[in-house]
């Protein structure tokens, strides 16, 4: 099993250490080729190194082999919604949110979306990020419901 690996590894990402977090990183995804979790950690190395095209398709992976799982769901839909593929986005992290329906990061990632085709809905999306008590994550719901808001009077 590569849990230590894995452990280690993300120490060393945390560490500001990228080379060897992602040499741990790949060597545990060796020993536990189907883990997700190493997976996602390896696809977050694979994007502090500037691999981006790599990063994103073991993303992709994990998130076939674990659609409902946030974390890879979530750093896919954000590397979707930079490319404007805001549809597959959408794909993604439906079945995150049914399963996990009161994951507010999940609503503000829904609504980031949402918010060039269906402000309406993202709005709703951005009603439930605002009960998140992080801060940060509360900005960003207030600002982006601002913009929804705003575009939704003009129309």
């Amino acid at each position: 099993m590569g849990t230590d690996l894995y452990r280690d590894g993300m120490a060393r990402l945390d560490a500001g250490d990228v080379a060897e977090g992602r040499r741990l990183l790949e060597e545990a995804l060796r020993k536990s080729p189907g883990d997700v979790t190493v997976m996602h950690g390896l696809a977050r190395a694979l994007d502090l190194a500037g691999e981006r095209v790599r990063s994103v398709e073991l993303l992709e992976h994990a998130n076939a082999r674990a659609p409902a799982e946030p974390g890879p769901a979530y750093d896919l839909a954000m590397a979707l919604l930079e490319r404007e593929e805001d549809a597959r986005a959408v794909q993604v992290l439906t079945p995150v949110l049914q399963a996990h329906p009161d994951d507010t990061r999940g609503h503000l990632f829904m609504a980031m979306a949402l918010a060039k085709t269906d402000a309406a809905q993202a709005r709703v999306h951005t009603a439930k990020a605002l009960m998140d008590p992080n801060p940060d994550v509360k900005l960003q719901a207030q600002a982006l419901d601002g913009v929804l808001a705003e575009h939704l009077a003009a129309s």
